[in-house]
């Protein structure tokens, strides 16, 4: 039989409230000073690493913005395009994330979207519509606390369809592996990643609050548009989000930096807030760091076979996963000596290539690959019919 004693569905009232609608930890944030730069990006990165990591916590590793100059020659009244991705801890498996606001705009007086479609992995993306409206990519990445992890988004034109991808890979420091999470065909022509620039550490949902979580990063760096070179970035703003979740939020709220390292962490209970909050300000942090990303790596085929039949000709290659990954191949192919056929591939997840306009005679086949880091490489393979 239902209670009907006010003060019992008064107290169930409220742990509901708690639950659905309660106390979150602070919503920390970074955002690194982009004044040396145009503010026109291919690439950033970052190292990161997750100190204490109860669940539902988010780690905003990059949050940029599409560029919409070309968009909006054509298009009127246009807004959003932001986007984001990092890790996530789950009451489950640790997770990666990655995620795309539409772009909106009207014509003829009616409003219209365009939304970011994922490419890979295979298969229907999701959408949102709780902070903005998009589609995202979450699924299981198997990260650790106490691990350092090289976090690399990278932007560039696909061949096929002329327009921009966005992907976003991890690396294990420890292991050196490397890891294609997704990428995203954004539908715009000539993007690239602009600022401003952030960095964020939520906790998404209130029933871990009174949990520590903590972090620290390091080595952010960006290649500008029309050039090869990383720039980089190591001064930050760090501050408390008071315009995010501020109204339900409470704890403790730490930010600070070392000689080489930026760091964050909050979510413990204070015994006094307001004359907590109020010794909680901004800081500016700079620290020390290399001039490009250290341990960079050259991207290494670990094999490289042709395949050649009378009627077809098979490419395939397998990379090393511990060297800078390739979102780009081009293959040139040599008929006794001739140019036959260049192709370009910008797919990364992409393994294999077909020619089926087969002669008798030797080929020269050259298997070029441009890597996310800068970096490029080649093999050049002889083969005779």
């Amino acid at each position: 039989m239902f209670n009907k004693n006010p003060l019992i569905i008064l107290i169930i009232s409220i742990s509901l409230i708690n639950v659905l609608c309660g106390t979150k930890a602070k919503y920390l944030t970074s955002q690194p000073y982009l004044t040396e730069t145009s503010r026109k990006f291919t690439t950033f990165s970052i190292d990161f690493r997750a100190i204490d990591t109860p669940a539902h916590t988010y780690w905003c590793l990059l949050q940029w913005k599409m560029d919409l100059t070309k968009f909006k020659e054509n298009h009127q009244n246009v807004s959003g395009g932001v986007a984001y991705g990092g890790l996530q801890s789950t009451d489950t498996e640790p997770h990666g994330i990655m995620s795309f606001w539409q772009v909106e705009y009207k014509e003829n007086n009616q409003s219209k979207a365009i939304k970011s479609t994922r490419i890979y992995p295979k298969g229907q993306e999701s959408t949102f519509s709780n902070e903005g409206v998009g589609t995202n990519y979450i699924s299981t990445y198997k990260w650790s606390a106490n691990v350092w992890y090289r976090y690399t988004v990278h932007s560039w034109e696909d061949y096929s369809t002329g327009n921009t991808f966005v992907g976003q890979w991890y690396q294990n420091l420890q292991t050196k592996e490397w890891t294609l999470f997704a990428y995203f065909d954004t539908r715009l022509k000539d993007s690239y990643i602009t600022g401003p620039l952030f960095q964020f550490q939520e906790n998404y949902n209130p029933s871990t609050f009174g949990l520590e979580r903590s972090s620290q990063f390091k080595n952010m760096y960006v290649v500008e548009k029309g050039s090869s070179k990383w720039v980089s970035l190591n001064s930050t703003l760090l501050s408390i989000n008071k315009g995010f979740n501020n109204g339900d939020s409470a704890g403790t709220a730490e930010f600070g930096y070392t000689s080489n390292y930026f760091y964050m962490s909050c979510g413990l209970k204070v015994d006094d807030q307001k004359k907590y909050d109020e010794s909680r300000t901004s800081i500016i942090a700079t620290i020390t760091q290399p001039k490009t990303p250290p341990d960079l790596t050259v991207p290494s085929f670990k094999s490289v076979g042709v395949i050649l039949t009378t009627t077809k000709m098979t490419i395939n290659w397998i990379l090393d996963s511990k060297t800078s990954p390739c979102y780009q191949y081009i293959i040139n192919i040599f008929h006794s000596s001739k140019f036959l056929k260049s192709e370009k591939i910008t797919r990364p997840e992409i393994r294999t290539y077909s020619y089926t306009s087969v002669f008798k005679g030797e080929y020269l086949i050259q298997l070029f690959c441009n890597a996310i880091s800068g970096f490029s490489t080649s093999k050049t393979i002889s083969k005779t019919i």
